[in-house]
């Protein structure tokens, strides 16, 4: 039996290794008054892990219509009761013969978003590539993430410059978040996301902001080990500074030809 479809979906949306976790941890952190980087999940969990949920509900194996499963699991997350904030890597618009995220259940995103220099810098450290690789796959129409050993957990990310364009032209609310502004102004970038979500947070932006910041997250993930971390990569919250890219501008100098236009409109010069 099919429900009527709510619009109760907030999407935390990034090109990957562009501070989506952060931001995850920054809303955890608002409604428990703490982060435990390993229980995010469970109040802020991934698309991937909802179609997994899904797959399994439904004793799926393996994909047979990936479009169609993704579909389901918009459907299960927007038949949940009350608002739900889910976190995707996926582009918006036409994916894998669907569109992402469906307009029936989605009523807004965060779009956080990174210089695609630093991106691609910190893309090395979590999946294990070469810079070279990482300035390559940056700039790859049909790039997409995905686990050899669970491939209902896949992403559709495309080129940084597509991923980038497709959020900000959504056809639903954005509030479009900077990394480099969330780590200079943290206070500031907080209370912008907790307005434009309408929260109301159980402690302070300024409490908020000293519990998620940077060095915070990482102290944390020593102590306590983060499940979300890749296996090639030394630490999530590796370094999470802004440019990172400087000194190395040769090797990344592709981007800036690539994404030039698009990078200068949000405030990465060359």
């Amino acid at each position: 039996m099919t429900h009527a479809w709510r619009k109760n979906v907030v999407w935390v949306a990034s090109y990957p290794k562009s501070g989506n976790t952060w931001v995850r941890s920054i809303l955890y952190c608002a409604m428990q008054g703490r982060v435990d980087l390993n229980r995010i999940g469970e109040l802020i969990p991934s698309f991937p892990a909802c179609v997994e949920r899904v797959a399994q509900d439904n004793r799926i194996a393996e994909i047979d219509d990936a479009a169609k499963l993704w579909d389901q699991a918009q459907q299960w997350i927007s038949s949940l009761p009350g608002n739900r904030v889910i976190k995707t890597h996926n582009l918006c618009g036409p994916v894998s013969g669907t569109r992402f995220p469906l307009s029936q259940c989605t009523l807004a995103a965060i779009y956080v978003v990174r210089d695609p220099r630093d991106v691609a810098i910190s893309y090395t450290n979590h999946f294990g590539r070469t810079l070279e690789q990482a300035v390559s796959l940056l700039q790859m129409e049909d790039n997409f993430t995905f686990m050899e050993a669970n491939t209902f957990r896949k992403s559709v990310i495309g080129s940084w410059r597509t991923h980038v364009e497709s959020w900000m032209g959504a056809a639903f609310p954005v509030l479009v978040v900077r990394y480099e502004d969330l780590l200079m102004s943290p206070v500031d970038e907080i209370s912008r996301i907790l307005d434009f979500l309408g929260m109301k947070p159980v402690i302070s932006p300024e409490q908020i902001a000293d519990v998620t910041s940077f060095s915070s997250l990482s102290r944390s993930e020593v102590e306590e080990g983060f499940d979300e971390a890749s296996e090639s990569a030394v630490k999530f919250f590796h370094k999470g500074r802004v440019g990172q890219w400087l000194g190395r501008e040769q090797e990344v100098q592709d981007l800036n030809l690539a994404f030039g236009p698009l990078m200068k409109t949000l405030g990465y010069e060359s």
